[in-house]
């Protein structure tokens, strides 16, 4: 009996010594298998890297796609596409009002048209107003930049009454814009404020600069070209009407026998009463939509007068006493047939404006002489990979439309009328 119970445990203690054996072998096996693969920990810890490096890269696309794009460096002062956004408005805001004009009158939009600024660097005759307005917000904002830095150098600074213009020019600045617009355009009050203020210094120091540079312009030199007698102004008043009319293809057509004779018989009426009348400009009286036509005009002696063609009308014209009254006069080359009353046959406004304009160029390029001295001083560049893709006449005009300007015009009109 007890040699059987040791038979039997010995058994048992064989199995269990076996079952061990087979688990241990197990477990080593599995050890090997670990060696020549890939654990859970380490997958797990593979993927996490993974997933941080995705996020990084993603990360630094974002940074890049929302960091805001500079466009302009003055020195240390570094300008992006945000910074432009105000400067870019307020040109395009300006023109944006005649656009529709321009497109029924010229078959181009205002910012086709030729540049009607005067920027310095702008010298095709080619440019357009597009291209002479994004010269000119660079060239400005630059300028801008430079004074305000003369401006501190020199010790400039706002007083009480500059900051309170600046006050009220960022609250009209700001008056009719929603708060999505002023988002969009990258204005606030505390931006604008700043703008202004930096602006406000630097107009200071301009002023107080060109106040000297104009004492150095010599006046007599820079109008010893202008003739008094090309410049001679004959202002006079004017009825008339055509022969001729433009229909919608631009081509020019005679008007009828039947209505240049009713025309006539209108222009002969005019004329008797023009001797008598106590006022030369009202002889038509509230008939508007009479094909006969009123002008109070003037040309000067140089350029002769567009309605007149034929030299020796011309001539009989300027032989005119001041309050004379011509008879009619028809002119086969133009196709206009009229009468002028003479109210001043020897001008001398358009000489002084020409005089004046000259004296303003001479000045303008003194003040251009003195800033190309002070830019040499600064290191400036635009990014053209940003600013070569703007348009101007594209970028805030579907954010603030002609209609929202009408409406912020009318506003304002009926804010100071007191409606």
């Amino acid at each position: 009996m007890n040699s059987s119970k040791k038979i039997m445990n010995k058994q048992k203690k064989e199995e269990k010594n076996i079952q061990d054996s087979q688990t241990v072998s197990a477990a080593k096996g599995n050890q090997r298998l670990s060696d020549g693969g890939v654990s859970d920990t380490k997958k797990i810890i593979i993927g996490a890297i993974c997933v941080v490096i995705v996020l990084v890269l993603c990360i630094g696309v974002g940074i890049q796609q929302f960091k805001p794009q500079m466009v302009l460096t003055v020195n240390d002062t570094k300008l992006s596409m945000d910074d432009m956004m105000y400067p870019i408005y307020e040109r395009e805001s300006a023109y944006l009002p005649y656009n529709e004009m321009y497109q029924m009158y010229t078959g181009k939009s205002i910012w086709e048209n030729n540049y009607m600024g005067s920027d310095r660097n702008i010298t095709s005759s080619d440019a357009t107003n597009a291209i002479g307005l994004k010269q000119e917000i660079i060239d400005a904002e630059t300028e801008y930049q430079i004074l305000y830095a003369e401006a501190k150098k020199a010790g400039y600074k706002l007083s009480a009454d500059d900051k309170k213009e600046v006050k009220k020019e960022v609250s009209d600045a700001l008056k009719g814009l929603s708060f999505t617009q002023r988002l969009r355009l990258n204005i606030s009050k505390s931006k604008l404020t700043k703008r202004f203020e930096l602006r406000k210094l630097a107009d200071n120091y301009k002023n107080a600069e060109t106040k000297e540079l104009d004492k150095t312009v010599d006046k007599k030199a820079a109008i010893k070209d202008i003739s008094q007698k090309d410049y001679r102004e004959y202002k006079i008043q004017c009825y008339a009407y055509t022969t001729s009319s433009t229909d919608s293809n631009g081509k020019i057509k005679k008007i009828s026998a039947s209505k240049k004779a009713k025309l006539d018989k209108e222009l002969n009426d005019l004329y008797k009463k023009a001797g008598d009348a106590k006022d030369f400009s009202k002889l038509l009286g509230d008939n508007s939509k009479s094909d006969i036509k009123y002008s109070d005009t003037s040309f000067t002696e140089k350029d002769g007068w567009s309605m007149i063609s034929n030299k020796k009308l011309l001539k009989q014209i300027k032989t005119l006493k001041n309050k004379e009254i011509s008879k009619i006069i028809r002119d086969e080359k133009s196709g206009n047939v009229l009468f002028v009353k003479m109210i001043n046959n020897n001008s001398t406004d358009s000489y002084k404006k020409a005089c004046d304009s000259a004296v303003t160029s001479a000045k303008n390029a003194a003040y251009d002489k003195w800033y190309q001295g002070i830019l040499k001083n600064y290191k400036v560049s635009t990014n053209s990979d940003v600013w070569s893709d703007i348009e101007i006449g594209t970028v805030t005009t579907d954010i603030v439309t002609a209609e929202d300007l009408e409406k912020m015009k009318s506003d304002s009109s009926d804010a100071t009328s007191g409606k």
